[in-house]
């Protein structure tokens, strides 16, 4: 485990936040435009378009309707900084538990690719903890691939990135390549069962379908590798007034009374 040097701790929601990793001051929304805050556009005719931190040009769908774009490299350059140091720090079991500590760091947006790398980074710290075997470096192995997958592939592209960071944590942990054919097809099942739960009709919402990702996986584990990981069964979502699209009654994580008793 890595030590953690020049940052003083606070304590928040059980786990010691490091001052100075939080979002990057430039981000003046962290559920709209990253600029100025206006709702993005998702579009179904690609267009390119320039980041406006770091200058490169994408071919996206994803973009806001005043001309600004923000990479996903650099959406989510912080949050994963975050993610890493934090799974490091991490020691429970409980891979909700770990998936909803993280989530409730500033660095984390409402929606965007970054929850695509929680999900098996969450996993794969579970199993970790859990005393099951891992291979070296298996974090940010996981962590690396999952940054791959771009914002919006669930609409786009037919698969959500968190149920593909379930395939990813599967994948890492069995050692699977595109010519091992048993662990390969186990990954190719982690990543199908998890896209299973996500049929629902809604509109997307990344923590919606991160704790999916996440139970299914503890299922999947379980039934396929014989890893047996305690869970939070009752998760309550905090949520619901930051997304615009929340279906409410219709997500299992919905609660009237939490809705009521949030700000």
């Amino acid at each position: 485990m890595r030590t953690l040097l020049g940052h003083s701790q606070i304590h928040l929601y059980g786990v010691s936040w490091l001052k100075g990793v939080n979002a990057s001051e430039s981000m003046t929304s962290m559920t709209n435009c990253s600029i100025c805050g206006q709702p993005l556009v998702y579009s179904t005719e690609a267009r390119i378009m320039q980041c406006d931190f770091c200058g490169c040009e994408d071919n996206t769908l994803i973009y806001c309707a005043a001309g600004h774009y923000v990479c996903d490299l650099c959406h989510c350059k912080k949050a994963i900084e975050v993610t890493r140091q934090l799974l490091d720090k991490i020691d429970s079991k409980d891979p909700v538990y770990i998936l909803e500590q993280i989530m409730t760091h500033p660095a984390i947006s409402m929606h965007g690719p970054e929850h695509h790398a929680i999900v098996p980074g969450a996993i794969i710290a579970a199993v970790r903890n859990a005393g099951y075997r891992c291979p070296d470096g298996a974090i940010n192995e996981a962590l690396e691939r999952a940054i791959e997958v771009p914002g919006g592939w669930c609409g786009s592209y037919g698969a959500c990135g968190a149920a593909v960071g379930v395939g990813i944590a599967v994948s890492v942990l069995t050692d699977a390549t595109p010519l091992t054919g048993g662990p390969r097809s186990m990954a190719l099942g982690a990543t199908s069962f998890a896209l299973a739960r996500m049929l629902d009709g809604q509109p997307r919402c990344c923590k919606r379908a991160t704790r999916l990702a996440v139970a299914a996986a503890v299922d999947y584990l379980k039934e396929h590798l014989e890893i047996q990981l305690p869970h939070t069964r009752k998760t309550i979502c905090t949520y619901i007034r930051r997304n615009q699209e929340c279906p409410r009654t219709l997500c299992p994580y919905y609660d009237y009374a939490a809705e009521l008793s949030r700000p």
